[in-house]
């Protein structure tokens, strides 16, 4: 009981610190890259011209839960093994296996949903339609910091699911 009360708090006190890191980050990287990379903050358009939004949100959304779920999924189960939390840790290539995996899932269901839904966007706007790019840097940063608390949360309770204690 004792151990269960321990684990939990140790395993809530990581969530907490890395769910801060990621999205701290993430908002702040992803605001401000396509803010200095946007030409003209005042015609911005989604997927033609020099600098489109699509050049800035279609590699956020492959990359960042890629990156995320493998760090945070190997962050995760090295705190476990360490602090002795399992019993009985998988083989190294299991844990990659499954890390590999589950990462590959989340960047391309990711990938899908946000190229889905700005092609949708774009079939419904008008011809020649151009966003603001202020307005655009800061939706970048808030989706950016969605998907991290995301991504980091949603690996750690899959981790937790694995390896009941």
């Amino acid at each position: 009981m004792n151990q269960s009360i321990n684990s939990n708090s140790i395993l809530k006190k990581f969530t907490q610190r890395q769910v801060l890191f990621y999205f701290t980050t993430n908002v702040i990287i992803n605001a401000l890259v396509p803010y200095f990379g946007f030409d003209d903050l005042n015609t911005v358009y989604l997927f033609r011209g020099e600098h489109p939004v699509a050049r800035f949100f279609l590699p956020m959304a492959l990359l960042l839960p890629l990156c995320i779920t493998i760090d945070i999924l190997n962050k995760t189960t090295t705190l476990l093994e360490k602090e002795q939390l399992v019993t009985s840790p998988p083989p190294k290539k299991v844990k990659i296996r499954f890390m590999l995996k589950t990462a590959s899932l989340n960047a391309i269901i990711t990938l899908f949903l946000t190229l889905a839904a700005m092609l949708g966007i774009h079939a419904c706007l008008p011809e020649n339609y151009s966003f603001n790019g202020i307005l655009l840097s800061v939706l970048s940063g808030v989706l950016a910091g969605g998907m991290a608390i995301f991504f980091t949360l949603q690996p750690i309770h899959k981790v937790k699911k694995l390896y009941p204690h």
